[in-house]
């Protein structure tokens, strides 16, 4: 699906994005970049999502534990 919209971008800007990006239009350059932003976004998110699960992490624990195992197999 694509929309049709009409937004104020900075000329400059755009044509610079258009050269650095290798894009033969603005839209496609326009897509990149929300493409890109998207992604970056996405990956912020995880992060989050990651580092509140991590909050309630037993690091050390965790770390007992596998050394613990690593000495019983070795016995």
């Amino acid at each position: 699906m694509v929309s049709l919209t009409h937004i104020e971008i900075d000329d400059e800007e755009l044509e610079t994005a258009k050269k650095l990006g290798g894009h033969k239009t603005k839209t496609a350059a326009v897509a990149e970049a929300l493409r890109q932003y998207n992604q970056r976004m996405n990956r912020a998110a995880a992060v989050d999502y990651y580092f509140e699960l991590a909050r309630d992490w037993d690091i050390e624990g965790a770390e007992a534990a596998h050394a613990a195992e690593k000495r019983g197999a070795a016995e």
